[in-house]
């Protein structure tokens, strides 16, 4: 029987092992806490030892003899099951969600299904997204099936009786040809080549990484795609071999003049990037000059009044009214200062590109074998799952023939909506159509739009030091986009 005592102010367990006595120190602040560590440790001690009885007998073992807990079960999966590429990803993952949670020192033997939908459950409390739930799900499946293989579990796999969560399928956001090309003009000159690949041929990141001139024959119009990152097998373990667009081989062909290197798209030293690059940074940062922006944040800068927008236009603080012109002279008629237009990037994955190369496929009516063919997935059935909700082409003709709305015709516009030709910004709003009409896409010159608005006071006497950045410009066309 397992003993306690205390010494120096800590609390130490003592008890019978195998062939000798055991004695630990541990962290329990009062004797009941201690007690109930002792009795832990006894359980199981007594559990390894008939475990290891049944085995030397030649028994079936059963669950209640089972040793260690699910903390130590996942250790050992990481340890000795889990592939080499996977493992620091699980490992985090267990780690986070089992291994340091309170369900990950029960023993095995009280291990049911309820305390993995426990489990599940509670990391959906934390705020876990329905698919991180089902990747924890999956990889503990994996981890009790191969447990059972490898004779330290028995019985049915208790993840198997669990409840997988429902995930939202979604419409990626996707890039038009024109958003493309004005991308690509402000991605950084290292990066834009593999930029450019992406959404051409719909390869994933670490294909892109591994690709090696070798494995690209501009003679026949093909490339090879068959190592990922540092493994020589890419994610579904299977090559391909993928029709090089015509759009495409000016960017080939100048890799394999200027990269340094075996590799098609290497680091600026010749090396290949590793898994830590990062590619969506630069192109949220590229979306973001081009003007491709989920939104527009209006800011001031004196009071930090703030508004949403989907444009840059120019805006005036609503609560900071000017009344002079900055030189003490009166301003006609009074605004507030203007406002500090900040891009809100769009959240969009460089895996996102992949996407889109895929849903622009499906819009375009090809059939989905041959999209499942150039996405490499492993069965037809992952691109039906992933993007058959986008297929609606077969569906126009339904919608067509369906009954037709009445021929009425839409409102007309009502006065409050008409725009004022005697309003306050009458003259500016006037200006700014002037100068679209003149085609004058940048900015317009401070004086004289100082003197529409004000009629005296200069464009840097309105707004002081609350100046407004210049708009983004650029709109090259991908297809015509070739590398200078």
């Amino acid at each position: 029987m397992a003993s306690i005592f205390k010494r120096d102010g800590t609390w130490y367990v003592r008890w019978r092992s195998a062939s000798r006595w055991t004695q630990r120190a541990t962290e329990a602040k009062s004797w009941q806490e201690a007690k109930r560590i002792a009795a832990e440790l006894e359980l199981a001690e007594r559990t390894r030892r008939r475990f290891k009885f049944r085995e030397q007998a030649g028994l079936a073992a059963v669950q209640e003899d089972l040793p260690g807990t699910l903390a130590d079960l996942c250790r050992w999966w990481l340890a000795e099951r889990c592939s080499e590429t996977s493992r620091a990803v699980e490992s985090r993952r267990l780690k986070k969600h089992v291994i340091d949670q309170p369900a990950g020192a029960l023993v095995l033997a009280l291990v049911r299904p309820t305390v993995i939908e426990n489990l599940l459950c509670d990391m959906e409390r934390r705020g876990s997204a329905p698919g991180s739930v089902n990747k924890l799900r999956s990889v503990l499946h994996t981890v009790f099936s191969r447990a059972r293989r490898a004779g330290r579990w028995v019985g049915e796999n208790p993840v198997a009786a669990t409840q997988p969560r429902k995930v939202p399928k979604r419409v990626y956001v996707t890039l038009t040809l024109e958003q493309i090309g004005r991308m690509l003009e402000q991605v950084p000159e290292e990066w834009r080549p593999l930029f450019a690949c992406g959404p051409a041929l719909g390869l994933r990141k670490g294909e892109l990484f591994a690709l090696r001139k070798a494995d690209v024959d501009l003679a026949r119009g093909t490339i090879s795609v068959c190592r990922s990152h540092e493994r020589d097998t890419t994610k579904t373990a299977t090559a391909a071999v993928l029709p090089i667009p015509t759009a495409l081989r000016p960017w080939l062909e100048r890799q394999f003049r200027e990269a340094p290197g075996p590799l098609l798209f290497p680091a600026p030293d010749g090396s290949r990037r590793s898994r830590e690059a990062d590619p969506q940074k630069i192109l949220r940062s590229a979306l973001s000059r081009a003007g491709i922006v989920e939104a527009w944040e209006h800011r001031c800068r004196w009071c930090g009044y703030t508004e949403r927008a989907s444009d840059n236009e120019r805006r005036f603080c609503p609560k900071c009214l000017k009344r002079t012109n900055g030189s003490g002279k009166p301003l006609v008629p009074p605004r507030g200062r203007a406002l500090w237009p900040k891009a809100i990037p769009l959240r969009m994955r460089f895996h996102d590109l992949r996407h889109g190369f895929a849903t622009e496929l499906l819009r375009r009516g090809v059939d989905i074998h041959r999209v499942q063919r150039l996405m490499r997935h492993s069965d037809v059935r992952v691109t039906t799952g992933i993007y058959g909700h986008l297929m609606v082409e077969d569906l126009r003709a339904a919608v067509e023939i369906s009954t037709s709305l009445p021929g009425f015709q839409p409102p007309p516009e009502s006065r409050a909506q008409r725009t004022d030709s005697k309003g306050p910004h009458a003259k500016f709003a006037a200006f700014l159509l002037h100068s679209t009409e003149n085609g004058d896409s940048g900015r317009s010159d401070p004086g004289i739009e100082a003197a529409e608005v004000s009629g005296e006071s200069t464009e840097w006497a309105q707004q002081g030091l609350n100046l407004r950045p210049l708009p983004c410009e650029g709109s090259a066309l991908p297809l015509s986009y070739t590398p200078q």
